[in-house]
């Protein structure tokens, strides 16, 4: 049976314990040095890692630096394998709607191949979110576009990896231009009326964005 292991985080410090010649996770609640608040579960293949964040009056100068562990020889896989997850990854998205319909895409690969979302994807080291999804509706659909106001800024942490995201949704309007999906990105697209659109995707980032959008017009 897979261990449960206890990932301890306070202000980017880490807290492992020496086992053998190995920096580990403690596996154990009486290895643990103070009380902690449970966060999420990381399925890792390796076992289960509890986030967790620790009960303390003081902070743990002592503890380990989280950015000094990747690659660190002496460091357990799983512990660097958790650290990479529990960095937030960003994505950036556009939903462009004319005459009550969103324009949606079906990606032809990566995590969201098959299914319904808004054209967009993860920023790029150094990009600002704006800049990410510009040119992720370029790449994917040939379409320049302007980027008119911020939907919203949305997160979650996915049960099935773990994994940890942040996105953001702009409202975008598209310039002159034909719409050409990139052939090994893009397998088909679409212009939906938004209700059928939120309905289809089961992106919980697209759909949030489209909601907003219908809530801020509702109130205009």
């Amino acid at each position: 049976m897979p261990k449960t292991y206890f990932y301890l985080e306070s202000d980017g410090q880490v807290f492992l314990l020496k086992k053998g010649r190995t920096w580990q996770f403690p596996s154990r609640r009486s290895e643990l040095p103070c009380p902690i608040k449970s966060v999420f579960l990381m399925p890792l293949k390796e076992g289960s890692v509890l986030f967790a964040k620790p009960v303390l009056s003081n902070h743990p100068f002592h503890w380990f630096q989280k950015d000094d562990l990747i690659g660190q020889k002496d460091v357990a896989p799983i512990v660097q394998k958790a650290v990479n997850r529990s960095l937030p990854r960003a994505a950036a998205k556009v939903a462009i709607i004319e005459k009550g319909k969103v324009l949606m895409v079906r990606a032809a690969r990566g995590i969201t191949e098959g299914v319904w979302n808004l054209p967009g994807g993860f920023v790029g080291y150094g990009e600002h979110p704006r800049e990410s999804a510009a040119r992720e509706v370029y790449e994917e659909l040939g379409l320049r576009v302007k980027l008119t106001r911020l939907l919203g800024i949305y997160s979650k942490t996915f049960p099935r990896t773990g994994g940890y995201m942040i996105s953001f949704v702009y409202l975008g309007k598209r310039l002159p231009g034909k719409i050409r999906p990139h052939p090994e990105e893009i397998d088909t697209y679409d212009w939906m009326p938004i209700a059928q659109a939120i309905r289809a995707t089961p992106n919980p980032f697209a759909s949030a964005g489209l909601r907003d959008f219908i809530s801020h017009k509702s109130a205009l």
